[in-house]
């Protein structure tokens, strides 16, 4: 039993992991743009991104909590050396987007400073970007055979 239980964790940490990366990048870099693109109304567009931006990153807050509780059980922390800072990257540069940089976002287009608007945009998407990359090297480093 116990030997099974190793097993699934094993499996568990480098699934959970790419199925995190490719949802983060299926919304950064597929969807979002997508919707501005597709969609008439570029608030309404706006709008759909912001939302699958916040549930991503609530969905990545959920699954570092799990990793780190699933990577902690483990006994082969060698091989994951590196791993902790790449899923703390991971989940709160959204998390920072999110929770920083979104009120700033929603108060710039209610003053209608869209110059502030553009540049905290911008810093947000820088965010998320570092949280593609980070995930990226998530993948890799998770699913390298043990040595």
């Amino acid at each position: 039993m116990l030997s099974l239980v190793r097993r699934i964790l094993d499996f568990s940490a480098p699934f959970l992991v790419t199925l995190w990366a490719g949802s983060l990048w299926t919304v950064c870099l597929i969807v979002a743009p997508q919707l501005f693109v597709t969609l008439p109304e570029r608030q309404l567009a706006g709008q759909m991104a912001a939302r699958l931006f916040w549930i991503q990153t609530w969905l990545g807050v959920v699954v570092a909590t799990v990793l780190v509780a699933v990577l902690a059980v483990q006994k082969t922390p060698e091989r994951y050396r590196g791993v902790w800072w790449l899923i703390l990257v991971t989940a709160v540069a959204p998390l920072a987007s999110d929770l920083i940089l979104g009120p700033m976002m929603a108060a710039a287009r209610e003053a209608n400073d869209m110059a502030r608007f553009g540049m905290l945009h911008g810093a947000s998407a820088v965010l998320f970007l570092t949280a593609c990359l980070s995930a990226l090297a998530l993948v890799w480093k998770l699913n390298q055979p043990a040595k």
